[in-house]
């Protein structure tokens, strides 16, 4: 880990995941510049005097792990932060909640259904940086912000049934879930690079959204057409969502400049 100052760390990296989440981070950022590496958009800027990068992987971060090393062997860092959506877990959180992850399970080979599954302890693991997180949480602290510590759970596909939201919770105690977390965390791990997760509750426990899993292809990138269909197939539940996320975004917004001023 690089050295921080009295104003924390000042060569920030975050990383995301689509497209919303990019660039609701790079519109916090001031004096910034766009660029591209193989399968990897970046904004580099200012957060006040902090030196913030925002790295985008796509959904599931295929591959992202081996791109996110490169990159940050080419690139000084103090830090770095997985922030993004999530879905809920714990029955408590509502949208909007944030969850920052002390540790993060890797489950991205099991069937969550399946009755013989690994349990929690034969799961991989990994931990955020302590010094990292005890940044995050006096800053969300002073803003207010509604926020947990607790495990997340890394998976292989989108998790739109409560079931399988509650198969998950009930067997690994993880708090939230998403599709990236995991990788990132072990290729800054490899590095000595600090880092932890800030992720957003954008649909709660117990309900249901549309199958997207459909839409997003091998790369991570969702097509509009195919989103289109999934979200028509089930109305109740995409209206639902639709009203939900505005929050679960404003949120993000939130969080993030909140992390980014301390």
């Amino acid at each position: 880990m690089g050295e921080t100052d009295a104003a924390g760390f000042t060569d920030l990296c975050l990383v995301t995941a689509v497209g919303i989440e990019f660039k609701i981070a790079a519109g916090l950022l001031t004096a910034k510049s766009f660029s591209e590496e193989p399968r990897m958009k970046i904004c580099r800027g200012l957060f006040g005097a902090r030196r913030v990068t925002v790295l985008q992987s796509e959904m599931g971060a295929v591959g992202f792990a081996e791109r996110l090393a490169k990159h940050l062997a080419d690139n000084r860092y103090d830090a770095l932060i997985v922030a993004g959506l999530a879905g809920g877990l714990d029955p408590k959180l509502r949208v909007g909640d944030a969850v920052l992850y002390d540790l993060c399970y890797d489950a991205r080979a099991i069937d969550i259904m399946l009755r013989e599954r690994p349990s929690r302890e034969e799961l991989n693991s990994i931990a955020s940086d302590e010094p990292l997180s005890n940044f995050l949480v006096e800053a969300l602290t002073r803003s207010d912000l509604s926020f947990i510590q607790a495990p997340g759970i890394t998976v292989s596909r989108i998790i739109t049934e409560s079931k399988e939201k509650s198969a998950l919770r009930v067997n690994y105690g993880a708090a939230a879930v998403d599709m990236e977390t995991y990788e990132a965390l072990v290729a800054c791990a490899r590095l000595d690079l600090a880092a932890a997760a800030l992720r957003v509750i954008s649909d709660e426990a117990e309900h249901n959204i549309p199958d997207f899993n459909r839409a997003y292809d091998a790369d991570g990138r969702m097509g509009g057409w195919r989103m289109a269909a999934t979200m028509i197939a089930r109305p109740l539940v995409t209206f639902r969502l639709l009203l939900t996320i505005k929050r679960a975004l404003q949120s993000l917004r939130s969080n993030l400049r909140a992390a980014m001023s301390a």
